[in-house]
């Protein structure tokens, strides 16, 4: 299976800040900004040389929220892998791996044709997320 690392996800509190020391320090230049309703969050891409950094603004008090306010902004939330073949990546990791997913099939997003994020306990206490076709295309 052809896994790449598509983005590392980091929650903030102020998207712009963060952007902004970024791409003044580390000369990382914003790829695209999106809403995702489903996540009650903004994004943003930055793109980093071979691979993106998104920064996470949680808008409500949810699940994004409640990270936020117990772990600091800046911090780690999820590591992202892209995949050629949604269907055959999700049914390997679910059934071959035993992987449980946080949703019952992989969703649209506003960033990606279809996301979708394995539970934590099984992938080393950090949170995977697993996308196909990407509004932010890594470099070939």
């Amino acid at each position: 299976m052809n896994l790449r690392i598509h983005h590392i996800g980091l929650v903030v509190d102020d998207i712009d800040t963060a952007k902004e020391m970024y791409e003044d320090i580390f000369g990382m230049e914003e790829k695209g900004r999106f809403q995702v309703d489903a996540f009650n969050a903004d994004c943003c891409f930055l793109f980093a040389g071979n691979t993106y950094l998104e920064l996470v603004k949680p808008l409500a008090d949810d699940g994004l929220g409640k990270f936020l306010e117990k772990r600091g902004t800046g911090t780690l939330h999820h590591i992202c892998y892209i995949t050629d073949d949604m269907e055959k990546a999700f049914d390997y990791f679910t059934k071959e791996k035993g992987l449980r997913s946080l949703s019952d099939e992989p969703a649209e997003a506003p960033s990606f044709k279809k996301a979708v994020f394995f539970h934590p306990k099984d992938t080393g206490r950090l949170l995977v997320e697993l996308v196909s076709e990407a509004a932010c295309p890594l470099p070939t």
